[in-house]
This record gives structure tokens, sequence and C-alpha cells, in this order.
């Protein structure tokens, strides 16, 4: 059936495999499973009819994803090697990936409550059917806590989990798109390292990254020494929620819902069977690595 539909469309391809959508932004992908095979139709020759039918009788893929001229030039330049865009002011811009858990939600809608958290324009760039870049004008950005509530109320919403990597502002110039495929790569280790994490920045992934390329002799040294943090889960989240909070006692109690006394108990009792003291910086900065690479064990 997919060679007779490839003949009724003569701008659409037949792959034996699944193709990189990256490269098809502009076209609808069927899946035939008994054969395994890829039909790729572009998006304006396939009427509103039409789609439907082959809907319902293939896997559908929508991977047609710029419409706006200004948003599918930004994709070419960052995953096609295009040119820069030709739009593009001579400002740094912000580029922060997200990525989605996949749903019932509409892409469309999604867009919007997006653009709902933002006083100014923005762009969206779908990279996927759940993910893609927010581009930023260097203006008023928004702050991870910000971006945290937009992940809470798109949970909230939508019922799906986002989490995203806030890049650094860069002016567009030759090595702007190096930037951001360095930062493409430290949200895939992200996705590994910290998959709890909803908001990520470079400075918060690094520690992690540090621990995770430690020499296997560093690594046995460093847990022998703090052997009590994999034997104790409870006092391995205190001392870290602690640290991570610029060992701040009475933050660090509200976030962990605890008393101060009893939060203190922990730090007091952590400091007798270790000697360790977590308000020198060194001691601190070596017992938050501890902390990243048991739970990365």
């Amino acid at each position: 059936m997919f060679k007779k539909l490839h003949d009724q469309y003569p701008g659409s391809l037949l792959e034996n495999e699944k193709p990189d959508f990256r490269f098809y932004s502009d076209m609808y992908w069927f899946l035939h499973e008994d054969s395994g095979q890829w039909l790729g139709i572009p998006a304006q020759d396939v009427s509103a009819d039409s789609l439907v039918i082959l809907k319902t009788l293939f896997e559908f893929h929508d991977f047609s994803i710029h419409h706006a001229p200004a948003a599918q030039a930004w994709f070419q330049f960052l995953f096609s090697n295009g040119e820069f865009p030709s739009l593009a002011k001579d400002v740094p811009y912000r580029l922060v990936q997200f990525k989605m858990s996949e749903g019932e939600w509409i892409r469309e809608d999604m867009e919007a409550a997006f653009k709902g958290f933002f006083e100014k324009d923005i762009l969206i760039i779908w990279d996927g059917p759940a993910k893609g870049v927010i581009v930023e004008e260097d203006h008023d950005h928004l702050a991870e806590e910000e971006f945290l509530a937009i992940s809470n109320a798109l949970e909230s919403d939508f019922f799906v989990k986002t989490a995203f990597y806030i890049g650094v502002p860069n002016k567009i110039g030759d090595h702007f798109r190096n930037y951001f495929k360095e930062e493409q790569r430290l949200f895939e280790q992200a996705s590994s390292l910290l998959p709890a994490e909803r908001v990520l920045k470079f400075e918060k992934l690094f520690p992690s990254l540090v621990t995770g390329n430690l020499d296997a002799l560093l690594k046995k040294s460093l847990l022998s020494r703090l052997s009590l943090l994999e034997e104790d889960p409870e006092l391995l989240n205190t001392v870290k929620v602690f640290l991570q909070n610029s060992s701040n006692v009475s933050l660090t109690a509200k976030k962990l819902y605890v008393h101060r006394n009893t939060l203190q108990y922990r730090l007091d009792k952590f400091t007798e069977k270790t000697g360790i003291q977590l308000k020198d910086f060194n001691s601190a900065l070596t017992v938050y690595l501890a902390c990243l690479l048991v739970e990365q064990k």
C-alpha cells in the first residue's frame, strides 16, 4: 500500500528504516507496522480529509514542526547547519532546551501555555514531538525558580513532566551553533546524572559531571572515607540538601519539612561520626561530591 501512496504523492519519501526526523521538519510520517517501512509526505500536500484517513490506517508521527518562517529559519540554523536567521538581531540570545513526557496534549496548546509565562515574545523551536528549544532575546530573563513554576504548572494543567536546561546568552556568530551543540550534550548527560531535576544549568550539572568522571581509585577513596552516607540514606539527603542551601539551617529545615532541632541533631550526628565540619568550605565541597557519587551508584 505504501508503494501506491508513494506514487500518489510525488514529493513523498519511502524509507525502510526510521528516518532522522530533524531533517524532514515539513513532513507527516506514517509507519507501516507489518513491513516496518516509513512514508513521509510533505504536509502541504495532504488535505485535512486525507490526513484523517491516513491516521486511521497507519501509525502517525507528526514532525511538520515549524510553520512560522522565523521558527523555521532558527530550526534550519540550529539543527541543519543552515544560514544565520535573517531576522535575528545583533543582541545576545539565550537558548532554553526543554524535554517533556509524551501524552495527549496538543502542540499549539502547549506553545500558548509556554508563551503565557513570558512577558516578551519568544520563539519555540520543536525538535521532535516532545522536545525543543525556547529562543529568548537578552532582556529580563526568567529565573530558575520561574522555570520550576512553569514545570509545575504544566504538570498540573497537562499532566506532563517537563525538564529545562538553561543555556548561556550569546550573540549569533560562527561559534553560536557549537555552543548550542555542547549544551545539547550536557542536557543529555543531565538526563542520566540528575533525572529528578526539573531545571538545570551548567553550574548545577558540573559537580555531577566531575564525580561521574573521577577515576575508579579516587571514587573508592572518597566513598571509603564517607561510607556513612551509603549506610544512612536519610542522613545522605539531609547533608546534601543542607549544603545545597548554603548551610542555612532554617531554609534546610523548611525544605525537608523537619524541625530545626531534628535537623541539627542529624548534622551533629554526621560530624560526630566522621569528624568533618560542614562549615569548612573544602570539607563541604568534598562531602557534597561524595553525596552525588553515592546517588550515581
